[in-house]
């Protein structure tokens, strides 16, 4: 790897004089677009956010009044290209201007930001062109460019604060290939965190010389023992050398802990998502005989509820959330009848059989999957605006089919339901996999909710009171043909599953990850694109119950089903 190509200057000495150097560190993660404080559509009688990105614009400025701008550092730690309308309208309705994520971080004067999982998904057309229009370095470490063996984006930049050389290195998720489909990283390949960090740091201070290194990394927090290739960031603070500050983000959690890896105790901090927190870390550099004595950190989290949103950012950017909200309530159509992701939970619903009657129709496959990708969204019936397709079908999805065996098929199914259903229903008293935080009062499930596929076009039953690999029956086809498990079938599901996501081909089905790509025979457009076109083409849009799965016995289902449907929604 031709690592001095990535060679930063920004210091004409590495010395510093005598005495004592601050700056602070502020850092955001997981935006999701989350870049206004008010919604395009009203919800439950309020307009806006309890926090945002116009939140975080209050808190920095007064930052930067109190301590002055060149002693403070501003890093975004990725995913920040999804989840919002206003990123979706940048990434694939008006492609042609300066994107809004690059135009609020400019106008922010953000130091870095940092390569999410989230920012791959609308492809290279989109992050290549925010490459080109920040004001600030785009950083991934460790996703390496097949065609040069060098990073695809910059793996680390050099700031000069007040004198003081900090390093920032940045890293993207490495499970980012059992997430998306290959297309949207074609020439990309991904390396473990810990060991492209340890190698990184290394070169960065042989190199530059920096009085300080930041980690930046998007990806969760774990634990100190385990090397996760998704959320490796305490064990990265843990066992890489050389690190003064560790920055996580993608498991939206909000955490300011120091952690000890034999040299230092270092702060992990995370700042939760959509500009619920902003990390803090408050540095003081010791300077005796022009050496570094002491470094000092002390970490935190701020919250950013209640925080007022920064009236100037607000009115500069008021003109981008109009044509936003006008594209959001724009009518598309009308809805036969209203429905909820909340019956999705406890049998076959409107809902999810819309999504699996749009995907065996736009595709004709014999069997679809699909699951809750809203945890809790109703959509009432009548007229639709582009919002409701957007709460009906929050990811941006392609349609795939791939083959399979009968028998792979009830062992996807089989997969599915264990993370979806509880153990021992009849001595835990509940039908569903779920547990009550305690912290935030409230009931969840143990296994995250967009994993639990049903299936259309087959007849089947799922016996809750029997143990893994026995709970699914599959007793024919919808049209009443038999099932074989030694037939092949060709089966719609989305690009995120065919990609290995939630495991179920590979853990369910059994087939090893490099195969899968193999066993897909078609590839279709964006669902909520296929969505839109079925209501632009009929005008309406049918919502209605296949039944063609149901839980069993009745007898036990339906009480604990009333239950733990009060539990995680009444």
């Amino acid at each position: 790897m031709a690592l001095a190509a990535f060679t930063v200057t920004s210091c004409s000495t590495n010395k510093l004089d005598d005495g004592t150097y601050n700056f602070e560190v502020y850092a955001t993660n997981d935006l999701h677009g989350r870049f206004f404080d008010s919604l395009y559509v009203s919800k439950d009688r309020y307009e806006t956010h309890r926090y945002s990105l116009a939140s975080v614009a209050t808190a920095v400025k007064e930052a930067r009044e109190n301590s002055g701008k060149d002693n403070v550092v501003l890093i975004d730690v990725g995913d920040h290209l999804q989840g919002d309308n206003a990123v979706y309208y940048s990434n694939f309705v008006d492609t042609l201007s300066e994107h809004i994520f690059s135009r609020v971080m400019n106008y922010l004067e953000f130091d870095a930001t940092v390569v999410g999982n989230h920012d791959i998904e609308p492809g290279a057309a989109v992050y290549n062109k925010v490459v080109k229009e920040l004001n600030m370095p785009y950083l991934a470490a460790n996703a390496i460019d097949t065609k040069t063996g060098e990073p695809y984006f910059e793996p680390y930049t050099i700031l000069n604060k007040g004198g003081v050389k900090i390093a920032v290195i940045g890293m993207t998720n490495p499970n980012i290939p059992n997430w998306l489909a290959p297309h949207l990283w074609e020439d990309i390949e991904f390396e473990m965190i810990a060991t492209s960090m340890e190698r990184w740091v290394k070169y960065v201070r042989e190199t530059e010389k920096p009085h300080f290194v930041i980690a930046a990394i998007h990806a969760g927090l774990g634990d100190e023992e385990s090397d996760s290739r998704e959320n490796p960031a305490r064990y990265v603070a843990r066992n890489v050398k050389g690190i003064d500050l560790m920055l996580a983000a993608h498991d939206h959690k909000i955490a300011a802990e120091k952690i000890d890896n034999g040299e230092k105790e270092i702060w992990v901090l995370e700042g939760g998502s959509r500009g619920a927190a902003l990390s803090k870390a408050s540095v003081e550099i010791v300077v005796k005989n022009g050496e570094i004595v002491a470094t000092n950190v002390d970490g935190k989290t701020i919250e950013m509820s209640g925080v007022e949103p920064d009236a100037e950012y607000m009115a500069h950017f008021r003109d981008d959330f109009l044509k936003v909200k006008e594209f959001t309530n724009r009518e598309v159509g009308m809805l036969s009848n209203t429905i909820t992701s909340r019956d999705a939970y406890f049998g076959p619903s409107a809902y999810i059989d819309m999504i699996h009657t749009l995907q065996l129709s736009a595709s004709g496959a014999d069997i679809s999957f699909a699951a809750p990708l809203s945890f809790n969204a109703t959509i009432e019936e009548g007229v639709l605006n582009y919002q409701n397709l957007l709460d009906i079908y929050p990811f941006e999805n392609q349609l795939n089919v791939i083959e399979l065996s009968g028998q792979e098929i009830k062992d996807y199914l089989e997969y599915s339901y264990a993370n979806w259903v509880n153990d021992n229903p009849v001595q835990n008293g509940h039908l569903l996999n779920i547990k009550r935080d305690e912290k935030r009062n409230r009931w969840s499930f143990n296994h995250p909710s967009f994993n639990f596929d049903s299936a259309a076009g087959i007849i089947y039953e799922v016996d809750i009171t029997k143990g893994d690999g026995e709970r699914v029956s599959v007793l024919s086809m919808a049209d009443g043909s038999d099932f074989a498990m030694n037939a092949t079938y060709r089966v719609a599901l989305t690009s995120y599953r065919a990609s290995g996501g939630g495991y179920l081909l590979e853990h369910g089905a059994g087939i090893p990850k490099e195969q899968i790509a193999d066993r897909i025979v078609e590839l279709y457009a964006d669902i909520r694109e296929i969505l839109y076109d079925q209501v632009q083409s009929d005008g309406v849009l049918q919502a209605k119950k296949l039944n063609h799965w149901k839980f069993v016995p009745a007898n036990v289902v339906d009480g604990l089903a009333k239950k733990d449907h009060g539990l995680l929604f009444e």
